[in-house]
């Protein structure tokens, strides 16, 4: 089988899940994608050196070029217009879109509609659809190494680039900081300079809550768990979210809202009631959700002070990491290419 991979070549999440498709299946054929953006980060040429790389959206001809001596093509979320299922199919290509459900647009004809989670699978209107989890690169982190009684001290938040409708929850983190007791120190993490700074004088941050605010863009997105003990995720809606697998990848606890997906795989002791706040259309209705600031606020401290319920998470979240690898998903993928 030769596998055509469509890629993005910065450190947004498009970029990141399509360099590791790169890496784990070592595609025949590459096609980088540079979208002009409003706020780019820097593109990552040394990520693809054998790649042929496309300003703008590929025209025709470009994939008509490009497909030849391929048998299937994997992109995420986007086709990129019509041009890639016209020509593809002209050229008896098959094509795999590893689709997100908000963003779900019916003029994409993929051969297989690849679905990352199981939140709203069964709303996705298409028959040719499969669940396909978005594999954890557990290769990528060091093994670290704990004290004997130690707890979690060091909470973590990823915003990346701030999406719409606080979709990562971060301003619910931030309400919920006041009700925290402990002796802690919480991270921030962004992509715009200046958007956290912004927030953070709206709310009632306590002496004993040291609170860090990272706004510089990473070489290595692995670099955002390094010392860092749970990550703090109060998404309000959506289904993949990439910094919640490289945290079990870096054997840590993600604290989430009581919703699906997390809830279909994430220990139930991990997750915080959360009730409905509002919804929006993108390509598709989508209900947002707010996660109870008191219960993450307790779950912080559960954390903070229970060692034997931190270290148990620990090993919960190596074993799900290790469940989702590379490693163990690589031949489903495979599979399903090869079937299509």
């Amino acid at each position: 089988m030769r596998l055509g991979l469509i890629a993005r070549a910065d450190s947004r999440g498009l970029g990141v899940q399509t360099k590791a498709v790169y890496d784990n299946l070592q595609p025949h054929k590459t096609l980088v994608i540079d979208c002009p953006s409003a706020k780019p980060l820097p593109l990552r040429r040394d990520w693809y050196p054998d790649a042929t790389w496309i300003h703008g959206l590929p025209t025709h001809s470009d994939f008509q070029r490009w497909l030849q001596g391929l048998d299937v093509v994997y992109t995420a979320e986007t086709g990129y217009g019509t041009a890639l299922w016209d020509e593809a199919e002209r050229a008896g290509v098959k094509t795999v879109l590893a689709a997100n459900y908000e963003f779900l647009d019916k003029r994409d004809r993929p051969t297989l509609w690849a679905m990352p989670s199981m939140w709203h699978y069964e709303d996705v209107p298409f028959a040719n659809k499969a669940y396909l989890p978005v594999p954890i690169d557990t290769g990528s982190f060091p093994e670290r190494r704990y004290a004997t009684e130690q707890t979690a001290i060091r909470f973590l938040h990823v915003t990346g680039r701030p999406a719409i409708h606080d979709r990562n929850g971060l301003e619910d983190l931030l309400t919920a900081l006041q009700w925290v007791t402990s002796e802690i120190t919480v991270t921030l993490r962004c992509q715009m300079p200046g958007h956290v700074e912004g927030l953070i004088p709206r709310y009632d941050i306590p002496p004993n809550v040291k609170v860090v605010v990272e706004s510089q863009d990473l070489q290595d997105n692995t670099e955002l768990y390094a010392g860092q003990d749970v990550l703090v995720m109060p998404r309000r809606f959506g289904g993949l979210c990439l910094p919640v697998n490289e945290a079990l990848g870096a054997g840590m606890p993600v604290i989430m809202p009581d919703l699906s997906p997390n809830n279909d795989w994430l220990p139930q002791e991990w997750l915080v009631p959360a009730s409905w706040k509002s919804d929006f259309y993108a390509k598709q209705r989508v209900d947002v959700y707010q996660a109870n600031p008191h219960d993450l606020a307790a779950l912080m401290d559960r954390f903070a002070t229970d060692q034997g319920f931190y270290s148990e998470s620990r090993c919960s979240a190596r074993e799900l990491a290790e469940q989702r690898s590379w490693a163990a998903l690589r031949p489903l993928y495979i599979k399903t290419f090869e079937e299509l």
